[in-house]
């Protein structure tokens, strides 16, 4: 029988193979889209579909996993990626595209069942160990996905490099697909499965009963928003104003990344012990608006270095702080549910954001789209300054 720590090891590595594969995606994206002949507008809205479809199909994937077990729902996730990626290689129009990114979105179960192993796989002295490890997984892969897609694209970017590329994560996440498939156990035994009908924890009555909780939900919906406002337009941008091509914006987005995660993995972990989450995130959100803000202004390189630096720093610090004080308002047995509420803020701030970033880029000044995502974690600052700094959760055991 395989052993817990040999189990998560595998799911480790499916999260780590499967995010590498769609990092390596995400920086030839608005240039693919500009290749068949994409607006700014149409290329974001296109990039956007892949978080209306997670946004539609998630709740639907999680409640599934719950009752079939988590290993079906990763193997299924991961062949939709394949599918996915593939049929982006091919697209002739944006239209296509924006169909292909659709199709990948409602079929991303796999994230989210893999946190929900992880969980399975732990008890109460290893869940945040198991969190922490599928964590870094993802941010691994967002890390070296973007890098290894500006080696891949190579110099000179063609219709050619950019469909090489989408091949390229196809095939990562068939090795995925396969390690969840043959290395994977299921962690979720049957007499722990919900089953159908069985009641289930109201996501509406946790936030009408809990305004602290509302508050950070809001919070995270206004800075995932403004990132989406950021990710969606920044390669056009760095095309517009610094002549950048994908291997560019690619090695861009790795060094942010891996900024952010050993920011995230050392320094904000240790501030928010000695400060309290709360401070930490004030501080990370005055850092995260300064950064969108010198972006918005932003003509040479070294100028979006310094904007750059003070976005890691925002991202390093505010990422772990409004998690865990999601966390917080929740007992042991509503878990699932509040975080299944921040996943769900998190979606909806992935829609908007493309929404409105191609529409600004195209009809304002390039760097719009940065200003309107620093108003936005201003929003987001204004909102978690209303919470009170010594709110502590009030659990209600109902029945």
């Amino acid at each position: 029988m395989q052993s817990r720590p040999a189990s998560l090891a595998a799911l480790v590595g499916v999260v780590l193979i499967g995010m590498t594969g769609f990092g390596i995606f995400l920086p030839i994206f608005p240039f693919l889209a500009l290749e068949v002949g994409a607006s700014p507008t149409a290329a974001t809205i296109a990039m956007g579909a892949y978080s209306f479809g997670q946004l539609i199909s998630s709740p639907f994937w999680g409640r599934l996993s719950d009752r079939v077990g988590r290993k079906p729902i990763l193997v299924v996730g991961l062949v939709g990626s394949i599918a996915s990626y593939l049929w982006i290689a091919r697209a002739g129009s944006v239209e296509e595209l924006g169909a292909a990114r659709l199709f990948g979105g409602l079929m991303a179960g796999n994230v989210g069942a893999a946190f929900a192993a992880a969980a399975d796989l732990a008890d109460d002295k290893t869940r945040a160990r198991n969190m922490g490890l599928l964590g870094a997984a993802v941010g691994v892969g967002f890390i070296a996905g973007p890098a290894l897609g500006a080696l891949l694209v190579g110099a000179e970017e063609s219709r050619a490099s950019f469909a090489f590329v989408c091949q390229i994560s196809a095939a990562l996440a068939s090795l995925a697909a396969l390690a969840a498939l043959f290395l994977f156990r299921e962690s979720l035994p049957p007499e722990a499965r919900r089953k159908q009908g069985e009641a289930r924890v109201s996501r509406m009555a946790l936030l009408s009963a809990r305004p602290a909780l509302t508050r950070f939900i809001i919070v995270m919906f206004l800075i995932i928003a403004a990132q989406a406002l950021m990710e969606t337009v920044f390669g056009l941008w760095a095309d517009a104003e610094l002549d950048w091509g994908a291997s560019e914006v690619g090695w861009t987005l790795a060094c942010l990344g891996f900024g952010a995660a050993l920011l995230q993995g050392g320094a904000a972990g240790r501030m928010a012990r000695v400060m309290g989450e709360r401070t930490t995130l004030l501080i990370g959100l005055a850092f995260f608006a300064a950064g969108f803000g010198g972006m918005g202004v932003a003509r040479d390189a070294p100028a979006l270095i310094a904007a750059l630096t003070a976005l890691v720093i925002g991202i390093g610090l505010v990422t772990p702080a409004l998690n865990a004080l999601i966390a917080e308002q929740a007992s042991e047995h509503e878990r699932g549910a509040v975080m299944g509420l921040s996943q769900s803020a998190s979606a909806l701030g992935r829609v908007a954001g493309p929404l409105v970033s191609g529409p600004l880029f195209d009809f304002f000044v390039p760097g719009a789209p940065f200003i309107a995502a620093s108003l936005l974690i201003l929003a987001a600052l204004f909102v978690a300054l209303g919470e009170p700094a010594k709110e502590g959760l009030v659990v209600r055991d109902e029945g």
